[in-house]
Order: C-alpha cells, then sequence, then structure tokens
C-alpha cells in the first residue's frame, strides 16, 4: 500500500472510530492519539457569530464557562456549565496560524488571559480575555523542545498561581513541567518517571494532591502537591486522559481506548464505581460531571452527554475534534495580586511631614488648636 493510500485509510478508521462506528483502536490510531496528528479537517473556515460571542461573554461572570478546545478548526468553544448546551464555538476563534492539536485551554493565574497547550507545537499559547492572540507563554522565549515536547493536559496551581504542563515526549518526558506567572520554566514538579509514569496525558490539582493520568503506565498516579510520589489512585486500562474530580469526591476519567473505554468512575480512594460508555460513542478524551448528574465527554467527534448507564443523552456539537474540558468560573484572578507597596518617605517628603507636624505643634501650643 503506498503512503498516500495508508494516509487515506488510517483517516478514514480514525473517523470510523471517532464517529463511534468502529468498536477498537488499531495501533495506527492510538499512535496518532499519542503524538496528537489529528487527521481531521474542516470543511470550511468557521465564521464568528457576534450574538453567540456577546452570550457567552455575558454568561461568564454571572455562572462561568465551560471551555473545550477542538482541533478541526484550531478554536476554543464554551459551553453552558448548568447544561452542557453549546453557546459560542468561536470563543477563541480558529487560528491554524499559532494552534496545531489545542488540548485544554486554562485561565491565567491573574485572570487577565487565556492559556492553550498545543501538543504538536509544542507550547502554551496566551490569548487575551477577546480571544486575540498574545504570543507564546510557556516556555518563554519559545520553542525549547528539551522542556516541552508533546503536551497534554495543563493546570494552574492555585497556592502560587505556576502553570503545571503533563509532557508526553523528548527529552523531558514522563513529568509535570512547572512555570512561573512570567512563563519560565522552573524545572519539573514531577520528575520524570517518578512512580512510574509513563506518558502522562493531563494533570489535576487536587486539593494538596496531583493526580496524573499515565496513557503509556495505565494509572492514575497520585503525587503531594510538591510531586512526590504517593502511590497509584488506581490502575486504568489503557489510555486515560483527562481526570476530573466530581463535588462528591468521585473522579471521573475519560478512557480513550482498551476494556474499559468510556468514562470511569473512581470513588476517593480509587475503586471502581462504573465505566460509562455509549455504543454510539468510542476514543473518549474529557469528562465533566453535568448538575444534573450526567456526565459531558468528548472524542473525535464532537461533545456528547451520556448518563450513567452509558445511554447518549445529546450531541452538543458534531463534526469536530473535541478535547479536554475546562470550567473556567466567574472570579478574577487565580491568586490575588500582591498588596500595592507603601512608598517610603524620604527626601522632600520626609522634610515636608516634619514641617507639618512643627507647625501643628507651635499652632497647638499657641492655642490656636483647642485640645480637650
Amino acid at each position: 500500500m503506498n503512503p498516500k493510500t495508508l494516509l487515506q485509510v488510517t483517516t478514514l478508521l480514525a473517523t470510523m472510530l471517532w464517529a463511534g462506528l468502529a468498536t477498537a483502536a488499531t495501533p495506527e490510531l492510538l499512535e496518532a492519539e499519542r503524538s496528537g496528528l489529528d487527521g481531521s479537517v474542516p470543511a470550511s473556515a468557521p465564521t464568528p457569530d457576534p450574538q453567540a460571542r456577546a452570550a457567552a461573554r455575558g454568561m461568564l461572570p454571572v455562572s462561568g464557562l465551560l471551555l473545550v478546545p477542538e482541533s478541526t478548526n484550531d478554536r476554543v468553544m464554551a459551553f453552558d456549565p448548568d447544561t452542557g448546551n453549546l453557546i459560542d464555538p468561536d470563543f477563541i476563534p480558529a487560528d491554524p496560524d499559532n494552534l496545531s492539536t489545542p488540548i485544554q485551554v486554562v485561565r491565567s493565574s491573574d485572570g487577565l488571559s487565556y492559556l492553550v497547550s498545543d501538543q504538536v507545537d509544542d507550547v502554551v499559547q496566551q490569548y487575551d480575555l477577546d480571544g486575540n492572540y498574545i504570543g507564546v507563554f510557556a516556555p518563554a522565549g519559545g520553542v525549547d523542545v528539551a522542556i516541552l515536547d508533546n503536551i497534554r493536559g495543563i493546570a494552574i496551581d492555585p497556592t502560587n498561581g505556576h502553570l503545571l504542563v503533563s509532557v508526553g515526549g523528548g527529552a523531558n518526558a514522563d513529568a509535570i513541567a512547572e512555570f512561573d506567572t512570567a512563563g519560565n520554566s522552573l524545572g519539573n514538579r514531577v520528575a520524570n518517571g517518578a512512580g512510574g509514569l509513563a506518558s502522562p496525558f493531563d494533570v489535576l490539582v487536587d486539593g494538596a494532591l496531583l493526580q496524573v493520568p499515565g496513557i503509556s503506565s495505565d494509572a492514575v498516579h497520585t503525587y503531594q502537591l510538591d510531586g512526590t510520589y504517593i502511590a497509584d489512585l488506581a490502575p486504568i486500562d489503557t489510555f486515560p486522559e483527562q481526570v476530573f474530580r466530581s463535588t462528591s469526591g468521585n473522579y471521573l476519567v475519560a478512557n480513550f481506548s482498551g476494556v474499559q473505554e468510556g468514562v470511569v468512575e473512581l470513588d476517593s480512594s480509587g475503586g471502581l464505581v462504573g465505566v460509562y460508555d455509549s455504543a454510539l460513542l468510542g476514543g473518549y478524551r474529557g469528562a465533566y460531571e453535568l448538575p444534573n448528574g450526567n456526565i459531558l465527554t468528548t472524542n473525535g467527534g464532537g461533545v456528547h452527554e451520556i448518563d450513567r448507564s452509558g445511554n447518549l443523552v445529546e450531541t452538543k456539537i458534531d463534526g469536530v475534534s473535541a478535547r479536554f474540558i475546562t470550567f473556567i468560573g466567574p472570579a478574577g484572578p487565580v491568586v490575588p495580586p500582591a498588596a500595592t507597596p507603601v512608598p517610603a518617605l524620604g527626601g522632600p517628603g520626609l522634610l515636608f511631614l516634619v514641617l507639618i507636624m512643627l507647625l501643628a505643634g507651635v499652632i497647638a501650643g499657641r492655642g490656636l488648636i483647642r485640645v480637650r
């Protein structure tokens, strides 16, 4: 089979799987997912809708939004966090010049921009609150595959505002990299291969813990917030991507393939609660629990709502290769800004203060100010 035909067949199989029409992931499809080489192509460039944009921006300060990147059009979509319904498919408009396979978006620590990880471009990109491209945030200075290569899920540590990035390839593979609030590299929060970690696909800041799914180590690994390995939360067969913690304390893990393909639910100690896999879906990537108890999930065919019996309730948008789901709340900065320093008095300022104090003393001494 010539290379062109092989590519056509592989793309067709990928489309079938992600649309829910195939039942098993081939080695070629797994490698495409592992590397981020998405074969989906937009039918035409989308045109942003000003009314949808206004609706999403009006909702953000009230109830927040769910933001989901998609790698067909290389944009970020916005959904209602209560219903999971699509509000604005072009919250960050299509930007193929700066995005190739966007995976996850978070709000920056100062609350003034959005950060988007890109699996193929090996950087975390930065956009302003109106969706305009600012530039590369991390690594500061641009692409450096010795630091970031084949990156996936990201998170902000609310204790210090630092950015955590899962690294799946290159010289720094099998680690969680850390960056300060300016995008400067601080080394790794989780060391390469710590606790058996292999090919991490996400990082969840879980209170005083980090939960990190590894697609080659087939487990969700638990670390202290400083990156010290504790234990495995649970084994996952075989390709865990996004991990989410619900209000009940349970974990939802979107599992792309294997015996546990679907959304895997674990209790707080890692015990298996259930695996939710619709017969109409496959290749799960993102997971989020809606207030009605159903699960919003993503795959190469779109964004979908399923119930805990594995039924497909509704497809919110189809025809896009959707990635991770992030709730962006109505609150401001993740890390409060530093207090404004009180300027030290010196020179003329100090002399002026002394003169005022002396004048007040003279006036009081002459009885011009009555002291009671």
